[in-house]
């Protein structure tokens, strides 16, 4: 069974043993699992930017585009939709465009962070209702293909840090990230794509309790993901249903 991830910064720290994890409970199944940073949906389409060669080239920015694993046969994708609530695409000089997550960030010195802001111009947030747009998109696709989709969404609470503060957008992070939730569950109506509730998953106990927000978190968190996780490939995909029903 083949599963694709593509993460934001939550996923990445919750779900960052999504691999091992689904081999051990599914019977020793051979689960082929490939997690890859995602970009914002309104990127995910075949006429929309690609990333900045310039930057890839740098070391500052992961190689290739994830549009390509999409095109990969798969099983399962699983689609995070925390950039779309909370990053800003920016784009270069050279027709570029990707945005900024938390973690991978973490990795730049602060000469090139200042490289960064210095090439590059603020292309602003995703409004819901486009990202939704543009997810639907994705999602028909992949499904015509015979993949299985599967939203991650938000867990809506939040700790906002300075850089997500954006003065000039009409709605707040929280906000935000409710309105994209709401949008995942309808797109999950109209397409039958499935959504991996992390936000009931961790709202049930609370994120002072877990210590844990709409960025990520660990320990409990981590262990309250991978079940949703677990439970959901299980209903998703069949052939995963049969292993976990044998061991």
């Amino acid at each position: 069974m083949s599963v694709l991830l593509l993460h934001g910064d939550a996923e990445s720290r919750l779900l960052a043993q999504a691999g091992e994890t689904l081999s051990a409970g599914l019977g020793g199944t051979d689960v082929r699992f490939t997690a890859a940073w995602t970009t914002r949906s309104d990127l995910l389409g075949s006429d929309a930017p690609s990333p900045p060669a310039s930057l890839r080239a740098r070391g500052l920015l992961p190689d290739g585009d994830v549009r390509e694993l999409l095109e990969k046969p798969t099983d399962l994708v699983l689609l995070s939709v925390l950039p779309d609530a909370a990053l800003p695409v920016l784009r270069t000089p050279d027709g570029g465009a990707f945005v900024v997550h938390r973690e991978l960030a973490k990795g730049w010195s602060p000469e090139q962070r200042g490289a960064i802001e210095t090439e590059c111009v603020d292309g602003g947030l995703l409004d819901p209702a486009d990202a939704a747009a543009s997810l639907e998109r994705v999602i028909e696709q992949l499904q015509g293909r015979g993949v299985v989709v599967a939203l991650c969404n938000i867990f809506r609470h939040v700790r906002e840090p300075r850089e997500y503060r954006h003065g000039h957008a009409p709605l707040s992070l929280r906000e935000r990230i409710r309105a994209v939730n709401l949008e995942a569950a309808r797109l999950s109506h109209r397409t039958g794509c499935f959504v991996l509730d992390l936000d009931r998953a961790l709202a049930h106990e609370g994120g002072a309790a877990l210590n844990a927000d709409c960025f990520g978190g660990s320990g409990r968190a981590e262990e309250l993901a991978l079940e949703e996780l677990f439970a959901l490939v299980l209903a998703a995909v069949p052939s995963a249903a049969e292993a976990g029903g044998a061991a």
